[in-house]
């Protein structure tokens, strides 16, 4: 297991990459898949930065993990509950261009990003586990089939 505490973007900026690059050598995870642990990691903790915590500062922990079915990320703080497993993608896609609020496309990134993302409000956290399936066949089965 992978554990830090973090306080701002900047040092999310570097110990995010660090902890997904750990976790795929200790797990064999594929570019891919590293890819996009990363990028649905990064995408939660900005939103908890920008709109949870708004600017105020707070902590967000951090640990990683492995099992023999998942590899996965989780992510807790004490902003306002939200839960970004909530959200709802395909009204958001739906929406003309042209008319549509500025954001709203990092929850987007993060939720087609990994195989399973659970949010759970406990003790006043949100606890967010970002989760992508080991195994499951190679990344041209995956973009052949669609699914991951």
């Amino acid at each position: 297991m992978i554990a830090v505490k973090a306080r701002d973007i900047e040092e999310l900026g570097v110990l995010i990459p660090a902890i997904v690059d750990r976790l795929a050598g200790a797990t064999g995870m594929t570019h891919s898949q590293a890819y996009r642990m990363r990028l649905a990691a990064e995408e939660i903790t900005t939103n908890i930065v920008t709109h949870g915590y708004g600017g105020r500062g707070g902590t967000i922990d951090i640990d990683a993990g492995y099992d023999d079915a998942w590899v996965w990320v989780r992510i807790e703080d004490d902003a306002p509950e939200f839960d970004p497993s909530a959200y709802d993608v395909a009204s958001r896609l739906a929406m003309d261009p042209g008319w549509a609020p500025l954001g709203g496309f990092g929850l987007f990134l993060a939720l087609s990003s990994v195989d399973s993302l659970e949010h759970v409000r406990a003790g006043g956290r949100n606890r967010n586990l970002l989760k992508i399936r080991r195994g499951g066949g190679t990344d041209e089965e995956i973009v052949r089939t669609g699914r991951r």
